[in-house]
């Protein structure tokens, strides 16, 4: 079992809360692997969350799990490519080691992960990546339908992990994702199981036109 930590670096969710005081975050992260907590999640545009869960989990035994994320994605939005793609990732990678006070990187997911992103070009970066020890595995987070699909399709062999949204209200990935994932051997990590608040009690905080 994992927790997102993006509520804890920045507004997110039903509501936009602001993130809880610093203090407030460790004695919850703590308390999170008091209960058997031992994967969490994170993303290098999460704000503060990177840093906080470093200085948290800072000499946790065993050591948990951390997953976080990298996009591949200029500020135009266009893919990056050639030399831009690889020095914005091991850039990128290195600053989230700092921040988590790691030697090396449990599992990076591509965030937003679509056929556009995922090249042959960015596979063998991936691959670099481990071959260095900075990476131990990689993944991709994808919405949708399509996206997750396409992502099994052009890089099953380099992705151990798929995470994807699956709650109560949305099963539509049960017909398609789900089965070709585990049929591809590639583990799948489902996110927004509360669907940000809405099935659990925030739901009485709700806005008029969602309830």
């Amino acid at each position: 079992m994992g927790l997102g930590t993006v509520q804890l670096g920045m507004p997110y969710g039903l509501g936009l809360l602001d993130p809880p005081a610093d203090e407030e975050c460790e004695r919850l992260l703590c308390r999170a692997l008091d209960l058997g907590i031992n994967y969490f999640d994170t993303a290098a545009s999460y704000g503060r969350s990177e840093e906080v869960l470093g200085q948290a989990l800072s000499g946790a035994h065993p050591e948990p799990v951390v997953a976080t994320k990298v996009g591949v994605r200029g500020d135009a939005g266009t893919a990056l490519t050639g030399a831009a793609l690889r020095d914005h990732i091991e850039s990128s990678l290195l600053r989230s080691l700092r921040r988590l006070r790691l030697d090396r990187l449990d599992l990076v997911q591509i965030h937003n992960g679509d056929a556009e992103t995922i090249t042959d070009e960015l596979l063998e970066i991936m691959d670099s990546m481990c071959n260095t020890g900075l990476v131990r595995f990689w993944g991709a987070t994808t919405y949708g339908e399509e996206y997750p699909l396409a992502v099994l399709k052009v890089g099953q062999e380099h992705f151990s992990t798929l995470q994807v949204a699956y709650n109560l209200l949305d099963r539509s990935l049960e017909a398609r994702v789900i089965p070709q994932g585990r049929a591809r051997g590639v583990a799948l990590i489902f996110r927004s199981i509360f669907l940000k608040g809405v099935l659990s009690d925030r739901w009485q905080h709700l806005p008029d036109h969602l309830s």
